[in-house]
C-alpha cells in the first residue's frame, strides 16, 4: 500500500481531479514547486501511481545537475524509454507519422531530418511532433522532475506541451524548486498560474509534523522533540526524515542539514560509499552495466535497503538513483576534483560513444583522462545536436571544447569547428567572440584560396560589424565579398541596403537605390527581382508615393517566396519590414497586423541577429496605433531582456527609446526619462532609427510633462517621411508638441509635409487634417478626421481627435466616451485633460476604481470572444459556469471601445441561442 503523504491531502485531491478530467478529454499543465526537500518528487510519484491505476501511460524524465547544458535531455529520456516499452510494430507505425520527431531523438525508425531550413521553424515543428506523440499515446501523464536543472529548451517545450493539454487526454506535470527572479522558470510559473494548475508546497505545520514523526518513530513524539524538530527542520519533510533516525541519544543536532546528510554518508562502509558516489556522478545513466556492478552486490543491496538509493524502471532498463537530489549533491561535492575526473572517465568509457546525450557530460568532466580523439568526436556530436535544437549556449560549450582539443590533436577539423563555434556564438549574441572566430576562419579560407567560403564569411562579418555599430567596416566586408562574387550578387546588395538604411544619409541611399536598379533590372532570378522591387518600393516610399511602394513590395514578397534557399534571410527581411509600415500609412492597419504576425518564419537568430527583434518592434508600434500601449510596453520589456542577453546593443537602444515614447504617452515621464538616458549610452555611432527614436521620446516626455517648449528642435533634420513608422511617429509627436508650444510655423511645416505625402497615404493625409483642424479650430474637420482614423483601425488617434473636437465645441456624449477609452488605454495625460473638460461641463465620470479597464477575467473572456469561441467553450476553458461568463460579458461591454463592441456584437449574433 502506498504510504500516506502527510500534510498533502489538498494536493493529492487536486491531482486526482486533474487526472479524472484528463480521462474525459480535458488535460492540464501542472507545476509542483517548493524549496528543496519539501516533497515535490514524492507528490509526483503519487500522481504517477494514481495515473497508472487509471490505465494511463506514464512517461518520466528527470533533469540532472550534470546535464544542465544538454538540451531537452529529460524529454528525450522520457520519450525514448516509452518507445522502448512499446511493441515493435506499434512504435514503428507511430514514428512513421512523426518525421520531425527525428530532430529530437535518434531512432532507426525515424527519417533523418532534412538539413538546413529556418532553425526556429524546425524547432516549432519538433515541438509539434512531441505534442502529437503524446496525443497518440493518450491517456498519458508526462512527468518532468527537477525542472530547475533543465535547460531553457526543456522548459519551453514543457510549456508548449502544456498548452496542448486542454483538448486531450494527457497531463503534463513538472516539478521544480521555487523559481528565482529572472529565471526562465519564472515565466513558466506565471503562465501556469494563468492557464494551468500550480501546486506550491508549503512546509508542514506542527500537526502534520507530529503525524510524520509518529510514522517515522513508531510512537507519538515528545513535545520537546516536536518543538526541536520544528525549529530545526522548518517543516521540510526531507529534513524531518533525515534527522529523525539520528535524534535519539545523539545530543544537540547539527545546525545544517548538510551535516546530517554527511553523517549518514560517512556511516557507510567503503564499498557502499563507492557505489553511492558513482551513482551520484552517473546521474540518470546509472544502470548496472554502466556502473559495473552486479545487481546482487551486497553493498548495492544494503544501499537499497537503507533507503540511500532507489531503483527506477526506465523502459526496459533498471536504473539507480540517489534517494534524494540533496544527497547526490553532497556526495558529489565531497569528492576531490581528481576523484570526480576518474569517475567521469570510468562512466564515459562504460557508456560509450553511441549515446552522445549521456556520454558528453562525462567526457566533459573527465578532462584529460579520456581519449582525446574520442572526446573530439563526442563534443562535436553534442555541439551539432545542440545547434539542431537551437540550444546555442550548449553548442558554444561543446564546440569550444572540441576546438580546443582539435588544435593540437586534429588540426584538419579546426576550420569546420570554427564554422560551428562562430555560428553558436552568434546564436547566443556574443558578437565580439563571433567576430573573432569568423576572422580566424576567414584567414584560413584565404590561405587555402577557398573563394566560396571567403564569400560566405564576408556575409557573417558584415552583419556582425553592422550589429556592433561599425558601418564602415561592415561595408568593407560587402565590398570584399563583391570582389569575389561580382556585382550581380544579391546577398551583397541586400546587405548593403540594410547597412545603408541603418547608417547612411538620404542622398547616399538614393544613389545606392539607383545602382541596384541598374544592376538587377534585367536579372530573371527570383531573389534578384525581389531585391529590385524591394529597392523600387523603398525609392517610391522615399519619394512619397506609398501606393506605388505597396505594389512594388507586394511583388518583392512574391519573388522572395520563390527565391533559392541560399539567398539567405536578408532578402525577405528587407521588404517585409518596410511593407508593414507602408500598409499603416495607407490606412490598412489590420492588413499591417496580419503581415506582422510572422511568428518564427522570418526568424534570423543565427544569421541576422536583430532581424527578429526589429520586426517585433514593428509589431509593438502597431499596438500603439491600435491603442494597446500597455501591451506594447509589456512586449518590449520581454524583448529588452532578450536583446540584452544577446548583446544586441544597437537594438537595445532603439527599443529603450521606443519604450520611453510609450511610457510618456502613458504619463510615466520619470521612467521614460530613465529609458532615454540608458539609450543614449549607445549613441556611439550615427544610426537614423535611433536618432529619430530619441527625438520622438524626448518630445513626448516634454509634452506629457506640460513643458512642450523643452522638446528638441527637429527642424535641422526635417520632417520628410523616410521610414514609414519611425518618421510618422516622429512627425506626429513633433506636431503635437509644436501646437502645444504655440510654435505654429513648425506645426505648419510638418502639416505641409504630411499633406504632400498624404496624396498617396491616407493616414498621413488624416494627420494633416487633424493638425489643420487644431490650428484653425475647425471642429467639423476634426470630427470627420476622427471617423477616418476609426475606419483605418487606429482607435487611439480617433479618440484623441474626437476629444480635440469636443474641446472646441463640447459634445457631452463624446467627452464621456473619450474619457472611457483613454482610461482603458491608460494614457494618463489624455485622461487628465478629459477629466478637466468633463468637470467643466458637468459630465458624469466613470468610477476611478475600475478606471474603464477590463479585469483580468473579463480580458480573458473578451480575448476568447475575439477568437470566435462559443459561450460553452469559454466556460470550459476558464472553469466557470456559463452564467458567470454571461455576467462578465455584460460587464465587459460597458468598458469596451467601439471596435471591440462591434466584435462582441458579432459574436453575440453568432451565438444568439446561448445568450
Amino acid at each position: 500500500m502506498e504510504p500516506r503523504l502527510t500534510g498533502r491531502d489538498r494536493e493529492t485531491a487536486t491531482l486526482a481531479g486533474i487526472l479524472a478530467d484528463a480521462e474525459h478529454g480535458t488535460g492540464r499543465l501542472v507545476l509542483i514547486s517548493g524549496e528543496p526537500g519539501i516533497g515535490k518528487t514524492r507528490l509526483a510519484e503519487h500522481a504517477s501511481r494514481a495515473a497508472r491505476d487509471l490505465g494511463f501511460a506514464v512517461l518520466e524524465g528527470q533533469a540532472d545537475p550534470l546535464q544542465t547544458g544538454l538540451a531537452y535531455a529529460p524529454i528525450v529520456s522520457a520519450l525514448r524509454t516509452h518507445l522502448d516499452s512499446l511493441p515493435a510494430q506499434t512504435s514503428t507505425e507511430m514514428l512513421h507519422s512523426l518525421p520531425d520527431l527525428g530532430r529530437l531523438i535518434t531512432d532507426p525508425r525515424l527519417p533523418h531530418p532534412a538539413p538546413g531550413g529556418d532553425p526556429a521553424l524546425n524547432r516549432t515543428h519538433m515541438f509539434e511532433a512531441v505534442l502529437r506523440f503524446l496525443q497518440l499515446n493518450a491517456p498519458l501523464l508526462l512527468i518532468v522532475d527537477d525542472l530547475h536543472w533543465a535547460d531553457d529548451g526543456t522548459i519551453e517545450l514543457v510549456h508548449y506541451l502544456g498548452r496542448g493539454t486542454s483538448h486531450g487526454q494527457f497531463v503534463v506535470l513538472g516539478t521544480c524548486r521555487t523559481p528565482q527572479s529572472g529565471q526562465r522558470l519564472t515565466d513558466l510559473a506565471t503562465l501556469v498560474r494563468r492557464n494551468g494548475t500550480e501546486l506550491v508546497l508549503q512546509p508542514l505545520n506542527d500537526s502534520d509534523l507530529a503525524d510524520l514523526l509518529r510514522e517515522l518513530l513508531g510512537q507519538p513524539p515528545h513535545q520537546d522533540l516536536l518543538a526541536e524538530m520544528s525549529a530545526r527542520t522548518k517543516g521540510v519533510p526531507l529534513f524531518v526524515r533525515a534527522l529523525a533516525p539520528v535524534l535519539p541519544g545523539q545530543g544537540p543536532l547539527p545546525a545544517i542539514v548538510r551535516d546530517v546528510v554527511l553523517s549518514r554518508l560517512h556511516a557507510l562502509d567503503e564499498p557502499e560509499r563507492a557505489i553511492l558516489d558513482l551513482i551520484a556522478v552517473a546521474g540518470t545513466s546509472a544502470t548496472a552495466d554502466v556502473l559495473g556492478v552486479d545487481t546482487a552486490d551486497p553493498a548495492l543491496r544494503t544501499l537499497l535497503k537503507q533507503g540511500h538509493i532507489e531503483e527506477h524502471i526506465a523502459g526496459r532498463e533498471l536504473t539507480y538513483r540517489v534517494a534524494h537530489p540533496l544527497y547526490a549533491e553532497v556526495a558529489y561535492a565531497e569528492l576531490t576534483e581528481s576523484e570526480r575526473r576518474r569517475l567521469h572517465a570510468r562512466l564515459a568509457t562504460a557508456i560509450g560513444s553511441d549515446n552522445v546525450l549521456a556520454a558528453a557530460p562525462h567526457y566533459r568532466g573527465a578532462g584529460e583522462l579520456v581519449d582525446t580523439q574520442r572526446a573530439i568526436d563526442i563534443f562535436t556530436a553534442a555541439g551539432r545536436r545542440a545547434l539542431d535544437v537551437v540550444a546555442a549556449p550548449e553548442a558554444v560549450e561543446y564546440f569550444s571544447r572540441a576546438l580546443h582539443l582539435a588544435r593540437g590533436a586534429r588540426p584538419d577539423q579546426v576550420p569546420k569547428l570554427l564554422d560551428n563555434v562562430g555560428l553558436a556564438y552568434q546564436g547566443v549574441g556574443d558578437l565580439d567572440a563571433a567576430t573573432g572566430v569568423w576572422l580566424e576562419r576567414l584567414a584560413i579560407a584565404e590561405a587555402d584560396s577557398d573563394m566560396d567560403r571567403q564569400a560566405a564569411l564576408r556575409v557573417q562579418l558584415a552583419i556582425l560589424e553592422s550589429e556592433r555599430g561599425n558601418p564602415q567596416t561592415a561595408d568593407e566586408h560587402v565590398t570584399a565579398r563583391m570582389s569575389l562574387t561580382g556585382n550581380q550578387d544579391v546577398q551583397s546588395a541586400a546587405l548593403r541596403v540594410t547597412i545603408a538604411a541603418r547608417h547612411w544619409d538620404p542622398d547616399r541611399i538614393r544613389a545606392l537605390f539607383d545602382q541596384v536598379d541598374t544592376t538587377f533590372r534585367d536579372d530573371p532570378r527570383p531573389e534578384a527581382q525581389s531585391m529590385l522591387h524591394c529597392v523600387i518600393g523603398f525609392r517610391a516610399a522615399f519619394a512619397g508615393d506609398f501606393g506605388a511602394a505597396h505594389q512594388s513590395l507586394l511583388i518583392a514578397s512574391r519573388h522572395s517566396d520563390q527565391a533559392s534557399d541560399d539567398a539567405g534571410m536578408i532578402v525577405p527581411f528587407n521588404p517585409l519590414r518596410m511593407h508593414i509600415g507602408v500598409c499603416v500609412l495607407l490606412g490598412q492597419i489590420p492588413e499591417a497586423r496580419e503581415l506582422a504576425d510572422f511568428d518564427t518564419k522570418n526568424s534570423a537568430t543565427f544569421v541576422l541577429p536583430s532581424a527578429t527583434y526589429s520586426l517585433r518592434m514593428v509589431r509593438t508600434t502597431l499596438l500603439y496605433f491600435t491603442g494597446d500601449l500597455r501591451g506594447a510596453v509589456a512586449a518590449l520589456d520581454q524583448d529588452l531582456v532578450d536583446v540584452a542577453a544577446l548583446g544586441l546593443n544597437r537594438m537595445h537602444a532603439r527599443m529603450l527609446a521606443h519604450k520611453a515614447h510609450l511610457l510618456a504617452e502613458l504619463g510615466q515621464t520619470e521612467e521614460a526619462s530613465r529609458c532615454v538616458e540608458q539609450a543614449q549610452q549607445w549613441r556611439k555611432v550615427h544610426e537614423n532609427a535611433l536618432e529619430h527614436g530619441l527625438q520622438t521620446a524626448n518630445a513626448a516626455i516634454a509634452l506629457a510633462s506640460g513643458h512642450p517648449e523643452r522638446a528638441p528642435d527637429m527642424n535641422a533634420i526635417g520632417f520628410t517621411i523616410r521610414e514609414p513608422l519611425i518618421s510618422t511617429l516622429r512627425n506626429l509627436v513633433a506636431a503635437q508638441t509644436a501646437i502645444a508650444a504655440n510654435d505654429l510655423a513648425t506645426a505648419r511645416t510638418i502639416r505641409d509635409v504630411l499633406r504632400k505625402s498624404g496624396r498617396t497615404a491616407p493616414l498621413l493625409d488624416a494627420l494633416a487634417d487633424r493638425f489643420t483642424g487644431l490650428m484653425t479650430k475647425d471642429n467639423e474637420l476634426l470630427v470627420r478626421t476622427a471617423r477616418r482614423f476609426e475606419e483605418m483601425g487606429a482607435p487611439l488617434l480617433a479618440a484623441q481627435t474626437a476629444f480635440e473636437a469636443a474641446e472646441i465645441v463640447p459634445g457631452l456624449d463624446v467627452i464621456g466616451k473619450c474619457l472611457e477609452y483613454f482610461q482603458q488605454s491608460g494614457v494618463t495625460p489624455w485622461i487628465d485633460r478629459a477629466r478637466r473638460l468633463a468637470r467643466a461641463h458637468g459630465v458624469a465620470q466613470p468610477a476611478r476604481k475600475a478606471d474603464g479597464v477590463l479585469s483580468k477575467r473579463e480580458a480573458e473572456i473578451v480575448r476568447f470572444v475575439g477568437q470566435g469561441l462559443s459561450n460553452a467553450d469559454i466556460a470550459t476553458r476558464l472553469f466557470l459556469s456559463t452564467r458567470t461568463v454571461e455576467t462578465h460579458l455584460r460587464n465587459s461591454y460597458r468598458k469596451l471601445d467601439i471596435t471591440s463592441r462591434l466584435r462582441l456584437a458579432q459574436w453575440a449574433a453568432k451565438h444568439e441561442d446561448e445568450l
